[in-house]
């Protein structure tokens, strides 16, 4: 099973994806005062994104510490923030039945280390 971390924070609004089956990681800056889900809705599209580009028909879990992001991929919520309808939707068309998305706690969010490094904490 391939291991993917992905996180986005608000300061500085980067993203970031950690491969663990490549040990590759990578940092983006996205648009101009996104909000926080907005970037963590931007950082799973990414994922998705470079998933389709490098790992076609493997099975893949991404690992996420937003719970609403998680839970609305997932389906157990609904979206209901106007501008989180389009990256969600986005998203949706990009996932396939080998690609889950899991929560985790920050703690374990290796992706959330690497933009927390990059703050100094």
């Amino acid at each position: 099973m391939i291991k993917i971390y992905v996180d986005g924070g608000t300061v500085g609004t980067r993203i970031c994806l950690v491969d663990k089956f490549k040990d590759k990681t990578i940092v983006k800056i996205r648009g101009v005062n996104p909000t926080n889900n907005e970037l963590e809705y931007l950082a799973l599209l990414y994922s998705l994104e470079y998933i389709t580009n490098n790992y076609k028909r493997r099975n893949i879990t991404i690992y996420s510490d937003s719970m609403l992001i998680v839970n609305q991929i997932t389906g157990k919520w609904r979206v209901t923030t106007p501008k989180l309808i389009p990256l969600w939707n986005k998203c949706m068309k990009l996932m396939t039945d080998k690609i889950k998305v899991k929560w985790i706690s920050r703690d374990f969010n290796e992706a959330g280390w690497v933009l927390d490094s990059l703050l100094g904490k």
